[in-house]
């Protein structure tokens, strides 16, 4: 009896290997790269391969391993595309897209994509430095410093909601990265977060010391979810004191 070997022919269902996104170390305000790696298109019919690194230009659109539509714009969520062409006549490539993380406009000749990560731009439109770790579906974003919500002296008693749509992507539910910085009024005060539209605590801090010197520093995930369209948070705090809400980062699924 012999054994024969069967070569597989199309990855497997909504796969992707590879394919990182990370700042560009010559041109980092305008330009992203892509490293090499593997996926299916969004529709699982066909493979998108890049053999080497690929570099995106934010600096123009229209075109391949360039922005769909539109001008490079500032604090905004990028989405980052693998695109491909069925007749195999075009090379695959890469496409940034801030209209749509579902359907990017393709450039004339591709007819496939795949989301494969984010970028996001500061109020100078420059890339913010971030890292992104994992491999096949699940990611993680990190950026290279925290960045702040608009809650720098948050001191609402009751859950106010916290819009994060220039950090985090227009996507529900997703897992999002806290670090609090909470001058409490008095030891045992409550600091508390929770999805926008949740009804729940999902994070609560609780002051072991307070005064206008002790600080309570703290990390904790949350989820982002979308009120509008918009991705928030909502938190609160037991006391007036002070708190300062930023982003660590974001987990995503590609």
């Amino acid at each position: 009896m012999s054994v024969q070997s069967i070569p597989v022919e199309n990855l497997p269902f909504l796969y992707v290997n590879g394919m990182n996104v990370s700042n560009n170390v010559a041109t980092p305000n305008t330009k992203i790269d892509v490293s090499s790696g593997q996926c299916r298109d969004s529709n699982d019919i066909m493979d998108i391969t890049f053999s080497s690194a690929i570099t995106i230009n934010a600096g123009a659109n229209g075109a391949v391993n360039r922005l769909d539509a539109g001008t490079f714009a500032a604090s905004k969520v990028y989405a980052v595309y693998a695109i491909g062409d069925s007749s195999n006549k075009l090379s695959p490539g890469g496409l940034l897209s801030l209209a749509s993380n579902s359907a990017p406009t393709l450039p004339f000749g591709y007819d496939s994509y795949r989301l494969i990560g984010y970028a996001v731009s500061d109020a100078s439109t420059h890339f913010l430095k971030a890292y992104v770790s994992g491999n096949n579906n699940s990611r993680i974003f990190t950026y290279d410093a925290y960045q702040a919500t608009s809650v720098t002296a948050g001191t609402s008693a009751t859950y106010a909601a916290i819009d994060l749509s220039a950090l985090v992507p227009p996507v529900d539910q997703t897992p999002v990265r806290f670090e609090i910085n909470w001058t409490a009024n008095a030891a045992a005060d409550s600091f508390n977060m929770q999805g926008a539209n949740a009804t729940g605590d999902e994070w609560t801090v609780v002051a072991p010391v307070a005064g206008g010197t002790a600080h309570t520093v703290a990390f904790g995930q949350v989820l982002a979810q979308l009120v509008s369209g918009a991705p928030k948070s909502n938190y609160k705090v037991s006391a007036v004191g002070g708190v300062a809400i930023n982003v660590a980062g974001f987990q995503f699924f590609i």
